[in-house]
């Protein structure tokens, strides 16, 4: 420590007062003596030094955004300030003078603050980077900018974005459009918010010497977030782990809604730590799921709105509309028009772009046609062919690169597709501190912590391995003494390294690194909601230190395979011997690879034949047309597992080529010479043969999809008629089940009526259903056992009741009893238990395991005769069923509700004049090794019903649902036939009802009548 001291302004007025000239203290009033002030010192030396060694990372993408200007400020109390930091790792010092070494210091401090850089630019991929002191701790606010005169924008919208404003290098195509895949220059504005701490503890990945790292990418969500963090800023909140969470989430839950947030629930604790994928140029870093295509799907169809809205919409204003909403807390729903407007757009436009995403998934270049065709029926087929083309090679590099596979690209895109066709909230779906929310985003995040941990476990598994064998090289260069054993102690080396290579372990690893990076940030912003997370976060923090020490000891394999391999060279002769062993070892492994593909291409081409055969001799029947479809998938798995091998295939022949050619140029004898021109002969006929094989291999694909599309799509259209088959015997069991069961509730109301209307004493008590003649009753009035039997057939009910008073009151009904349908089908309702349907009345069990019946009475009563002098708003009812005898066996349940309208609308009581009733059935079960669930909304005016909605679901038969309602009061019911066996709906039919049935027009052009379903007994016609 410096001990100077050094004098202050207030030693200097004590010697002042003091008179420490060397007056006296007690000098007169009138001396004449003066005190000379001495000046303030201003030479003090004082140094600042500065370590930047803290590294902050990311990339800016909307899509990609390459020579942007870039600045740094830190976010504190609401305003930007000026923060120190370099471009390059290194540690600053600076000498300054002033009145005291503490002011000196500040001013060398300051120098180091006015020389940061003015902005950084990001480099051709979007990517940037820059060090701050270690010792900072607070909220950096960062900004990426393009104008259209600096920087370039790379256009990620499928339909592009919009028309260059002059001629242009970057019209790849001169066509003067801004096309998917072209560069083009815009004003935008992204901004992300970074906490950082002085403590905090990160997996360097910056420059040697980094102590520690943050990953930042900026993204239009991030920029959103920012807007709440720098509102929360200026508020007095503090830049936190819980603000940022808070800001991420609910940027997630405004932009996306509820769905889509969960899927993105790696995001919810740090919005800015992924989401950044141009897919455009997905590159091995990146990691595609539902959840980041969700994001993609919204980003790129803002840029279709901003392209296609006039001449006064930008991406940046776009941008600033939707901050406007977020700062609200609402899009959808929004009072203000222009954040409405620009939601309902937006849900419109995704929901077209998420479908052709679908298509580009599927790598079916027929079906992205289509698909695009379908949402831009303007494209020509010229633009048509070239933008199906760059979507197909995007989706290929996709998958080359490792940041998913195919069926994982194809899942995603589906649950994508599913995640945004409800974007944003309403009201209290805006919660972020919704329970339910929370806890299924905390559930969506321990399946992502378990799926990390298993993959953590595989990786560990697979580097064990690795590491024997290169324990097996290293014993070798430790035992090489001979010339032979020297050289078989670098092919092993060698060969090792190609090894390590081929298992992907390094680019698996990198990517576990940032995916559990993300997981422990989430968990940590779920602590904030909810204690229940403190476990993921306890597992987080493990998982991030395990896969921390993982990425340690792979970098240091590959170092240590590498020195191996220097080793073993430098143990031979000469230079020429190493080159023949190298060139030895590549072409060995180059006809390993050539030998592969040739087996597995043959194995691909001949079930694509036994696919095609299958196909050609199914007709229409399904379960040979199933056949033929397990087989053409089989084709394409293969062809698809195959693919991706043939970048690696062909790298490896080429590098076989290369090190012979290197021999050849090293050798310094005839004989060696000789052997290398060899190895080039070799290596380049290998080369030549195999790039034929896998060119014409790779234009197999387009025949393999189509055959696999033409399958599918017989398939569906055979499944969607089967299906339809099924429904004649699930018609006469709706129609007689729902026969039996609501004639004999409309008796047991009847019976009701009649008891309340008649003020009945205590006791037993008889009678005849005032409607039903035929029925008659016994009715105690202390028990409220109910008997009913109809004289003229071997009918019978049973029912106990009780009421439950309250301001709303209800007359509980618990029965069972033998029923007759017209048909003359016997019908059991089972399961009497009173208590149970209590429970079922108050809402305590989704579903009674009884025969219930509620009747919900406006007033409080507490008998069933005090019914009279109030109003019934509304009755449900659950059955338990089976069918006894006929054509058909069913056990299942039946259960409905009623309300009553007037011609208005309006509520109005029931079983009173000129109501219109309006009954909501659904019966559920199993009828000829059927397992189905129907659903059906009645309506009853002046005695005549109409049924208005039926959807029949066959639960195990590939998602089969027919389902039909009115358009409009006039009728008749039209619908669709759909299959749900996989995520996304695949329409086979449309429905249009007909005289006593229903007509399908099915996807092959069929027509066929249905005149046998009759689903209750109610068609309009």
């Amino acid at each position: 420590m410096n001990r100077k001291i050094y004098r202050s302004y207030l030693s200097v007025s004590v010697a002042l007062t003091l008179g420490l000239t060397g007056c006296s203290l007690f000098d007169s009033e009138d001396s004449s003596s003066t005190v000379p002030v001495e000046p303030l010192p201003s030479n003090i030396e004082g140094s600042a030094s500065i370590d930047f060694n803290v590294f902050i990372s990311g990339k800016a993408v909307k899509g990609t955004l390459r020579g942007a200007e870039l600045t740094v400020k830190e976010l504190k109390n609401g305003q930007l300030v000026d923060v120190a930091f370099r471009s390059e790792l290194g540690t600053i010092e600076k000498t300054a003078t002033g009145t005291s070494e503490a002011v000196a210091v500040e001013l060398a401090r300051s120098q180091i603050l006015s020389e940061s850089p003015q902005s950084l630019l990001t480099a051709d991929d979007g990517t940037y980077g820059f060090y701050i002191d270690q010792q900072f701790s607070g909220a950096l606010y960062i900004t990426i900018k393009t104008t259209k005169a600096s920087g370039f924008i790379k256009c990620d919208a499928i339909l592009g974005c919009g028309d260059f404003s002059e001629s242009s290098e970057n019209d790849s195509n001169s066509n003067s459009k801004i096309d998917f895949d072209e560069w083009y220059q815009d004003d935008l504005t992204l901004n992300v918010v970074k906490e950082i701490t002085a403590q905090a503890s990160r997996q360097a990945r910056g420059a040697e010497g980094t102590t520690k790292s943050y990953t930042a990418n900026a993204t239009i969500f991030t920029t959103l977030a920012s807007e709440l963090l720098q509102k929360a800023s200026q508020d007095g909140e503090g830049i936190n782990s819980e603000t940022v969470a808070n800001a991420s989430l609910n940027t997630l839950l405004i932009l996306l809604g509820p769905e889509a947030a969960k899927d993105a629930v790696l995001l919810s604790g740090d919005i800015s730590l992924g989401g950044a994928v141009d897919f455009t140029d997905v590159t091995s870093e990146d990691t595609i799921d539902s959840g980041t295509l969700a994001l993609i799907n919204v980003a790129s169809t803002l840029q279709n709105i901003a392209s296609n809205s006039g001449e006064n919409s930008s991406l940046s204003s776009v941008l600033e509309t939707l901050k406007q909403g977020v700062s609200n807390g609402n899009l959808k729903g929004s009072e203000d028009a222009a954040v409405a407007q620009l939601a309902a757009t937006l849900q419109e436009e995704v929901n077209k772009t998420a479908t052709v995403f679908v298509a580009i998934a599927s790598g079916d270049i027929e079906a992205i046609k289509a698909a695009l065709k379908e949402v831009a029926p303007e494209l020509d087929d010229e633009s048509l062919n070239d933008l199906a083309d760059k979507a197909k090679d995007a989706r290929d590099q996709a998958i080359e690169s490792g940041a998913t596979d195919e069926n994982a690209l194809e899942d995603a895109a589906e649950d994508s597709k599913n995640a945004v066709e409800d974007l944003g909230c309403e009201g209290d779906e805006c919660n972020a501190d919704d329970s339910s929310l929370i806890s299924d985003s905390l559930t969506e995040l321990l399946a992502s912590l378990s799926q990390s941990q298993t993959q953590l476990t595989s990786l560990n598994q697979a580097y064990n391995e690795l590491t024997s064998g290169l324990q097996a090289v290293i014993a070798l260069g430790e035992a090489a003494q001979t010339q032979e054993e020297k050289e078989n102690y670098l092919k092993a080396a060698d060969d090792f390294i190609a090894e390590f290579s081929v298992s992907n372990i390094e680019q698996e690893t990198v990517v576990l690194v940032s995916r559990v990076g993300q997981i422990l940030a989430s968990a940590e912003g779920l602590l904030a909601l909810t204690a229940d997370a403190q476990s993921a976060v306890t597992d987080s923090q493990a998982l991030v230190n395990n896969t921390a020490s993982l990425s340690s000891n792979v970098t240091g394999m590959i170092a240590g395979a590498n020195a191996e391999r220097e080793k073993a060279i430098a143990l031979l002769d000469d230079a020429s011997s190493a080159a023949k062993v190298l060139a030895e070892a590549a072409i060995e492994r180059a006809k390993e690879s050539e030998q592969t593909f040739n087996t597995a291409n043959v194995d691909v081409q001949s079930q694509v034949a036994d696919a095609t055969n299958l196909f050609a001799s199914a007709g229409t029947d399904l379960v040979a047309l199933e056949a033929a479809l397990t087989s053409s998938q089989s084709a394409l798995d293969k062809f698809n597992t195959l693919n991706a091998l043939t970048t690696d295939i062909l790298s490896n022949v080429e590098l076989a080529k290369t090190r012979a050619e290197e021999y050849l140029a090293l050798a310094t004898t005839d004989a060696q010479r000789a052997e290398a021109q060899q190895f080039v002969t070799e290596s380049t006929t290998i080369q030549q043969t195999i790039t034929e094989s896998v060119t014409t291999f790779k234009a197999t694909e387009s025949d393999i999809r189509t055959l696999n599309s033409n399958v599918s799509f017989a398939v569906d259209n055979a499944r969607g008629k089967s299906g339809t088959d099924k429904m004649t015997s699930i018609a006469f069991v709706t129609r007689e089940g729902a026969d039996a069961v609501f004639n004999a509730g409309e008796v047991v109301y009847d019976v009701l009526r009649d008891i309340w209307d008649q003020n009945l004493d205590s006791g037993s008590h008889t009678g005849t259903a005032p409607n039903y003649p035929e029925w008659t009753y016994r009715y105690n009035t202390d028990t409220y056992a109910i008997e009913l039997t109809n004289t003229q057939g071997d009918e019978e009910i049973l029912a106990n009741a009780q009421v439950n008073s309250g301001a709303t009151s209800k007359i509980i009904l618990t029965w069972t009893g033998t029923l007759k349908s017209t048909d003359g089908q016997t019908v059991l309702v089972k399961s009497p238990d009173l208590a149970e349907c209590e429970r079922w009345s108050l809402d305590l069990i989704a579903q009674p395991n009884a025969s219930c019946s509620v009747v919900f009475i406006d007033g409080s009563i507490t008998t069933i005769e005090d019914a009279r002098n109030f109003d019934a708003s509304s009755a449900r009812t659950f059955n338990i069923v089976e069918f006894v005898d006929g054509q058909y066996g069913f056990n299942g349940t039946l259960s409905s509700e009623l309300t009553s309208t007037d011609s208005a609308g309006n509520t109005v009581p029931l079983f009173v004049s000129d109501a219109i009733e309006n009954l909501n059935v659904v019966i559920s079960g199993t009828t000829a090794e059927l397992i189905f669930t129907a659903d059906f909304e009645l309506k009853n005016e002046d005695d005549n019903d109409d049924l208005g909605l039926a959807k029949i679901m066959l639960n195990e038969f590939n998602g089969y649902v027919f389902n039909v309602n009115l358009l409009d009061t006039d009728g008749p019911l039209v619908g669709d036939v759909t299959l749900y066996s996989d995520s996304t709906p695949v329409k086979v039919g449309d429905v249009l009802e007909i005289t006593n049935g229903f007509r399908v027009t099915y996807i092959d052009g069929q027509v066929i009548d249905y005149t046998d379903i009759d689903f209750l007994g109610q068609n309009i016609n």
